[in-house]
């Protein structure tokens, strides 16, 4: 019969197909009556007829005939699922009305919690510019008439879009809403960690800023949660009574993750990532301590520690309406899922690591923060300003410049130390400090506000001796130094060390430079403390001694942020990265435990081929190729590196910065390699019988 079939079918068909239509058409123009969207027609239209249409052409490319009881099913079908719509939509329109018109403009709200003190609402957004305005206002409309003492933390995970700009738009307007600003996009559950540490209520509700559940919806935890007096309820898609409208794809995708969950946790729950959900403050202060997934795992990896902690979960059924985002899970997106849902699995089943007792210490203990320098200068009073507004009540600094200077800031001591190194400042600075914790930070660096809050929490295991974080270039710095950064932090050159200038997972590490390390107190004197003329590589012979000699630990936690002022290319970046080469050369035969690795070499290695690889390979008949397409594909690779996630004004010099620096650092090395000593090691002046300047004279502001 061919395809010349599909044009023979009675017309009275086509009017059957037509009519079912336009009865699914009625039935979604009640539900949006209600619903107030209208996404639900082309999806539902789209499944049916798609899967009618499908089984018409199949059966005429197979020249079947056309028997009248299989059109008369297939109509019955068609009338069928019309009439079915339609009856959904009118007895939806029913319950609607009998339960009234929106459930969040009741004036009898007896049925709901116990909301004793505030309530806060989190709301991370990421490039959610052109909705973002009117969803906190929806947001702040609805929850306003659900509990007086309310507030909306709104925040903007790194958006780069107008995102922060509408925020501050609806801050404006109402002061209930809290902008929280990131300076980068880390992923939705790094961005609720920081949206909690600003907020202040005992109850707390986590919901998706673009507002595929309606807010009106935490009706339904509220009253979840008083049936049940659970501490976590969390809005559940596989809740019997739920009403999903989003495509197959997407609920192919949640049935799959839901048997891995399932089978790897054995968790009592139906579904752990609809972005709706509401807490007890108790169960956040508890788990986040433990989360390290900071993206779309986080979920999960919160429920699973809520659950082993003894918090009891209940599921409230939900209301999803497709507005067009889900596409945004992608082959990578689901591969990330993946890896991040097996971590959690192996922390939790193998190394047990949820199951240690991490909690915040029931005092704060009193921080010292150290900053050598050689004089006075902007980056330092940069620094000191963001200090002054640090999220934490114990703290002192100490600033060790070479020679005097008036500081006027509170909180600050300016000790002189005469023209010595970094380490003996470190160790003066140590020594008249008064905290059982010292922070180690540049002069050109300074901190978040939770820097301390964060990193103070690992001491409570005795046997952490240090904390690290990352150094992360600053967003506003000048195109050069932007590319210095990014040169540093690129895999092609930072290695397995990327960590180091970015945020990356949480690890343990045996060697972490001083532009970000917190210390106990206690440790670093039972280790001598730097007592050392290496600089750099001072940070390297103290790491040694604590994790090698006393058997302690030192933790990277991403979380433990600075901001760390970058080298620009070309001339200074190249100086630094020659002076860590050499003294990395240097270290890997004076202090193998902790230098002597295979990545150490690499440069070297490759500055040799590149430079004199072509001479014997030229020896050989057409050898010639051996060097040079392995020198085009590095060429090729660090093109690809400089364009990826970079800004055009950067990726030039980022290109070039690569190269150089792979130059550089290997030559170094090589020489530090060969070297018998370094010319520190010889400097009386950094000797460790050097006397400090003893006239030191308080500031006034101290």
């Amino acid at each position: 019969m061919g395809i010349d079939g599909l044009y023979r079918f009675p017309p009275w068909f086509a009017l059957l197909v037509l009519s079912r239509d336009l009865l699914i058409l009625l039935g979604a123009l009640l539900i949006k009556w209600r619903k107030g969207s209208l996404e639900a027609v082309p999806n539902a239209l789209g499944k049916t007829t798609a899967v009618l249409q499908m089984a018409l052409v199949i059966w005429v490319l197979l020249g079947l005939p056309r028997p009248a009881p299989a059109l008369a099913a297939t109509a019955a079908f068609t009338i069928a699922s019309g009439i079915g719509y339609l009856i959904y939509g009118v007895r939806r329109l029913q319950s609607d009305r009998s339960e009234g018109s929106d459930p969040s403009d009741r004036s009898d709200l007896s049925d709901r919690s116990d909301l004793s003190g505030p309530v806060s609402v989190l709301m991370p957004a990421f490039n959610e510019g052109r909705h973002i305005y009117q969803n906190l206002r929806e947001t702040a409309k609805v929850v306003g008439k659900i509990h007086p003492d309310y507030e909306i933390v709104a925040i903007d995970d790194g958006s780069s879009d107008d995102t922060r700009s509408e925020i501050e738009r609806a801050a404006r307007e109402n002061g209930r809403i809290l902008p929280v600003f990131l300076p980068e996009n880390r992923g939705k559950g790094w961005a609720l960690r920081k949206g909690f540490a600003r907020s202040r209520g005992r109850w707390v509700f986590f919901l998706d800023s673009d507002l595929d559940i309606h807010p009106r919806q935490f009706l339904s935890l509220l009253r979840v949660q008083k049936e049940t007096a659970a501490d976590v309820v969390i809005g559940s898609k596989r809740h019997p009574d739920s009403t999903l409208s989003y495509p197959l794809s997407r609920r192919i995708i949640s049935a799959g993750y839901f048997f891995l969950v399932k089978a790897l946790f054995g968790l009592p729950l139906r579904d752990t990532q609809t972005g709706i959900k509401l807490f007890r403050r108790e169960v956040l202060e508890a788990t986040f301590p433990r989360i390290l997934v900071k993206q779309y795992a986080f979920d999960l990896e919160i429920l699973v520690n809520a659950h082993s902690l003894g918090f009891a979960i209940a599921e409230a059924p939900v209301v999803v309406e497709y507005r067009g985002k889900f596409g945004r899970i992608g082959l990578g997106s689901i591969r990330t899922i993946l890896n991040d849902t097996l971590a959690v699995f192996y922390r939790r089943r193998v190394l047990r690591y949820y199951d240690r007792p991490v909690k915040p210490w029931e005092r704060s203990p009193r921080v010292s923060i150290v900053i050598a320098c050689a004089a006075d200068g902007p980056y330092l009073r940069e620094a000191l300003d963001h200090i002054a507004r640090l999220d934490y009540p114990d703290f002192e600094t100490i600033v060790l410049p070479d020679r005097p200077f008036e500081i006027g800031l509170p909180r600050v001591k300016v000790i002189p130390t005469g023209e010595v190194g970094p380490p003996r400042k470190r160790d003066r600075g140590v020594e008249l400090s008064a905290g059982e914790i010292v922070a180690f930070l540049d002069d050109d660096a300074y901190p978040e506000p939770d820097w301390l809050l964060t990193a103070v929490r690992h001491f409570a295991d005795p046997s952490v001796a240090g904390v690290g974080g990352p150094a992360v270039t600053p967003e506003k710095d000048p195109p050069l130094q932007q590319a210095g950064g990014r040169v540093l932090s690129c895999l092609m050159v930072g290695g397995r060390e990327t960590y180091r200038f970015i945020p990356k997972t949480f690890k343990e590490v045996d060697d972490y430079p001083t532009a970000n390390l917190l210390v106990r107190r206690s440790d670093f004197l039972a280790a001598g403390g730097f007592q050392t003329p290496y600089w750099p590589g001072e940070d390297t012979f103290l790491c040694l001694k604590l994790t090698k000699r006393l058997g302690k630990r030192i933790v990277y936690d991403p979380d433990t942020v600075v901001r760390h002022h970058r080298r620009p290319l070309f001339a200074a970046h190249l100086r630094q990265i020659g002076n860590y080469g050499l003294h990395r050369g240097y270290f890997a035969k004076r202090f193998s435990e902790t230098s002597l690795r295979v990545i150490y070499f690499a440069p070297t290695l490759l500055a040799a081929f590149l430079l004199l690889g072509w001479l014997p390979l030229s020896l050989i008949p057409g050898g010639f190729l051996f060097y040079a397409v392995p020198v085009v594909l590095y060429l090729l690779l660090a093109l690809l590196t400089s364009l990826r996630g970079f800004s055009p004004k950067t990726a030039p010099a980022v290109f070039g910065g690569i190269i150089a620096t792979h130059f550089v650092y290997g030559i170094q090395f090589a020489r530090g390699l060969l070297a018998k000593s370094l010319p520190e090691e010889n400097l009386k002046s950094q000797n460790t019988n050097n006397k400090f300047q003893t006239n030191y004279k308080p500031t006034k502001s101290q």
